[in-house]
């Protein structure tokens, strides 16, 4: 073994757990190696930042739980085997393109047929158990009678929901989960009928889970017994009510636990009752008085002796049975799976039929191909909220094109809900289901990080940026070429030169070395000026309206850089105190101005010093007797001079030269 940290976690488990101490664990656990490259990695600040996942907590039955998070977006599942399997699903986004496309192909024949598609959810499904927790139970030893009669009723189902499927006459439909689920009910053959030759039918529509009687001799001398003794306390209910002057039905024969069998009467006919002294009267109820003689108490103790007798002789055949039922129970887990991922697949054509604008199925390319192309792209959470209209965008990367997007706009102008939206689609289509978009081409992925919003971390004793750096520098370290990177205001935390400095190193890293696609959203507008220097960096922004009065967001991704992020508009919209703003736009002006002059001086000093390198080439450059290595120092002595000054042209001159 060298998993040596993995091998002591799965110690530590098994020890919290307290697994060895429990003889009924043994020989059913197996040990597995997962191999997480068959995943999509998603790190955690990507899932707090798409909102995958709920708070903790936090039902399914709860108000707003379906536009809370992508899970509940996705959750329309019928059975707790379908709610634990599609979480896992979304924590664990799929590499494999097979799959991907055969789930897609299921998800779009349900749609197509929508009559099939509401008979599964509404019907098949509604009545299906929680096959795992029963399997659990045999496994344990702890089944009942009706836990077994439960695992018969899904035997029972089962056969329905596989014909409702063979009927879309689709050959995914049937190869994925068809074949599967009629190879394990033939599997599950032998415990169906081991149920109908055990199970009491008759008692159970009464409420009672037993054991036929003919099923063992004991049982059935026993109840033999306990059926004549019914029958001579049927006798002496008859003999009461000739002694009291009554009909049979007006003297009932009762049992409750506590005093056993008895005979009752209404209280009207209670005189009759006190008259005659071969009846003892036990108590006075609501309904009735309720009594007993002699005999009574001895039969109905003699039947109560018999039924202990008899549920100690039933206790012992139901182990016996649970027994043989446990070596079902790797079908009947296996069973349970299948129908988990059907629950899975119709809560996702669910969920893209019933959104306010139907998601459409994405087009999967393998790794490699370079293309991300969403038209139309909605959030999904946002478009289910109640008075929103969302404004839906386009995004198209290619490879070698385009890899990255910086993104400028004013604040509250959508650039956080726009590249989540990116990497919600994105994820949606690696566990199977179809996107918010009215157009969607996506090559897989094999991971999806982020880095979204500012927080710190008390306990930890991280501060926000901190946390922001670690987390960026997970990025840096883990991204690949097939990565989605989405990067959110990098670069807060710390003075606005350094901030803006590590901002636009790592753009320029993920662009230039990594080569993955990223959206980077920033006010740092410095950082467009990367596109001037990295062909396949692309400047986009979202669009807002501003004059002296009004300031109007438009949520709509246009071509280009915005360099102003109008905060002190936003401010306004929050209704910050007047004299605030006005205090804002004052120092705001200010800097403005005295950053102006700044320009400008240095503009000055640069192109003093470019005419004094020119200068210097020329001068030295005119002596005609100059021979070629004389002169190839005097270009290098240019270049170093240039390449000295602090000039963004000629950075991306000598660049491009450079190449």
């Amino acid at each position: 073994m060298q998993l040596t940290m993995a091998m002591e976690a799965l110690r530590v488990a098994i020890r919290y757990l307290n697994l060895v101490n429990d003889a009924s664990n043994l020989g059913h656990y197996k040990m597995l190696q997962l191999n997480l490259k068959r995943f999509v990695h998603l790190d955690s600040a990507a899932v707090a930042a798409l909102n995958i996942l709920p708070k903790p907590g936090t039902h399914p039955n709860s108000p707003g739980y379906h536009w809370q998070s992508i899970l509940g977006v996705l959750d329309h599942c019928r059975t707790p085997q379908g709610h634990r399997l599609l979480a896992q699903w979304i924590k664990q986004p799929l590499r494999s393109i097979e799959i991907l496309n055969d789930r897609h192909d299921i998800v779009q024949c349900l749609l197509e047929s929508p009559s099939t598609l509401t008979s599964l959810h509404d019907d098949y499904l509604k009545r299906i158990p929680d096959v795992l927790m029963l399997t659990k139970r045999l496994l344990r030893q702890k089944a009942t009678m009706q836990d077994l009669f439960r695992v018969y009723q899904v035997i029972l189902r089962t056969p329905r929901i596989v014909n409702t499927l063979l009927s879309l006459e689709n050959a995914t439909v049937k190869n994925v989960l068809c074949v599967a689920m009629k190879s394990l009910l033939e599997d599950l053959s032998g415990l169906k009928q081991l149920v109908e030759q055990v199970v009491d039918f008759e008692a159970i529509e009464a409420g009672d889970y037993l054991v036929k009687a003919s099923f063992d001799e004991q049982l059935q001398d026993m109840k033999n017994d306990m059926s004549r003794i019914l029958a001579k306390m049927e006798r002496l209910q008859q003999k009461a009510a000739d002694d009291l002057n009554m009909e049979k039905p007006q003297v009932r024969l009762d049992n409750v636990a506590k005093i056993g069998y008895h005979f009752r009467v209404t209280l009207k006919d209670d005189s009759e009752l006190r008259k005659n002294k071969n009846y003892k009267i036990l108590d006075v109820v609501k309904g009735g008085v309720r009594f007993t003689n002699e005999k009574l108490s001895e039969y109905s103790e003699e039947y109560g002796n018999l039924c202990e007798k008899y549920e100690e002789q039933q206790k012992s055949v139901v182990e016996e049975i649970i027994k043989v039922a446990i070596g079902y129970a790797a079908p009947l887990s296996s069973l349970n799976g299948e129908l988990a991922q059907l629950d899975c697949l119709v809560s996702f054509a669910l969920a893209a039929m019933r959104a306010p604008t139907p998601y459409v199925r994405p087009k999967m390319l393998k790794e490699g191909a370079g293309v991300l192309s969403l038209k139309d792209l909605r959030h999904p959470c946002l478009e289910l909220q109640e008075h929103v209209t969302f404004i839906a965008n386009h995004v198209i990367f290619e490879k070698d094109v385009c890899n990255m997007f910086i993104i400028t706009g004013p604040n509250m102008g959508g650039k956080s809900t726009y590249i989540r939206s990116v990497g919600t689609a994105v994820l949606m289509a690696h566990v199977g289901a179809f996107v918010p978009c009215s157009e969607a081409t996506i090559t897989m992925v094999d991971s999806i990080l982020g880095r979204v919003g500012a927080s710190d971390n008390i306990v930890k004793g991280l501060s926000t940026f901190m946390v922001e750096m670690i987390e960026t520098s997970g990025i840096v370290r883990t991204a690949t070429e097939n990565s989605l990177v989405i990067i959110d205001e990098l670069g807060r935390g710390t003075s606005t030169y350094e901030g803006c400095g590590i901002a636009w190193s790592i753009a320029e890293h993920l662009a230039k070395q990594t080569k993955c696609f990223t959206l980077f959203a920033t006010h740092f507008h410095e950082i467009t000026h990367l596109a001037e220097s990295v062909k396949t960096v692309k400047n986009c922004h979202m669009a807002a309206v501003a004059d002296a009065e009004n300031f109007t967001l438009l949520y709509q991704v246009r071509p280009g850089v915005m360099e102003k992020s109008f905060g002190i508009q936003v401010a306004r919209l929050a209704n910050f105190p007047e004299a605030v703003v006005h205090t804002a736009q004052r120092i705001y002006s200010e800097f403005e101005d005295e950053y102006s002059e700044k320009q400008v001086q240095s503009d000055k000093e640069q192109l003093d010093k470019i005419d004094a390198a020119v200068e210097r080439l020329t001068t030295s450059g005119n002596d005609v007797d100059i021979d070629e290595a004389e002169l190839s120092a005097l270009v290098e002595n240019f270049a170093r001079d240039i390449k000295q000054l602090d000039s963004e042209y000629f950075r991306a001159v000598l660049s491009v030269e450079g190449n």
